[in-house]
């Protein structure tokens, strides 16, 4: 049994939204990894993973604290992305800022009807986090490229985001999102602005969707 929510629905691709074709809901049993928080895992949400507290009622939060992005704790691996060095994907001082104000910029646009707070069990807290950076393969969709068959050449790498809500109040963890996005590997070593802002607006844009249920 299933008890639907409408804390997520439609699907984001890169900034547009459209409709999902299944109507997202969580499963009554909660998610092994979270059952202390008492998450449930949830199913058609558009995201590669997402779980959330039954009753949690996102959209019922009009306050929102959104921290900076989280880029201390990401893992690259052994696995070499051709064309790059391994000084290319060093999170730099001038980098890591560079990033956090694009997210900062992204969220800002998704959140702009939202009051911003810092406190109180009426406002949101949202995190985000790169989690990993790995060798990809090109898709319709990877960011700062076209379409590229199976098996092409070009460089691709696929970067892993974590979201995290809270009541800021309580500090009472409300959702967790897992999600995934390729993009040039050029483009994401060099810090290239406009594809970075395009990858981080998809994702902030449909952060909002869930959030605000609309």
């Amino acid at each position: 049994m299933r008890i639907l929510i409408n804390f997520l629905f439609s699907f984001v691709l890169l900034g547009a939204l459209s409709a999902c074709s299944q109507v997202p809901a969580i499963e009554e049993a909660p998610s092994t990894e979270f059952a202390v928080e008492g998450l449930h895992p949830v199913s058609a949400s558009g995201f590669t993973a997402a779980y959330a507290l039954p009753g949690a009622d996102l959209p019922a939060y009009r306050k929102v604290h959104i921290e900076a992005l989280e880029l201390g704790n990401i893992a690259t691996g052994t696995t070499t992305v051709n064309a790059t060095l391994r000084r290319d994907w060093q999170m730099t001082p001038e980098r890591e800022a560079a990033l956090q104000q694009v997210w900062a910029q992204s969220m800002d646009s998704a959140f702009r009807g939202y009051e911003r707070a810092s406190s109180g069990d009426t406002t949101l807290r949202i995190t985000a986090e790169i989690t990993r950076v790995a060798p990809g393969r090109p898709t319709a969709n990877t960011v700062g490229g076209g379409f590229q068959a199976m098996g092409s050449s070009q460089d691709v790498v696929e970067i892993f985001m974590e979201f995290r809500c809270y009541n800021q109040g309580s500090g009472q963890l409300l959702a967790v999102i897992r999600d995934s996005r390729t993009m040039i590997s050029q483009s994401m070593s060099r810090t290239a602005p406009v594809a970075v802002q395009t990858m981080f607006n998809s994702w902030a844009a449909l952060l909002h969707t869930r959030v605000s249920g609309r």
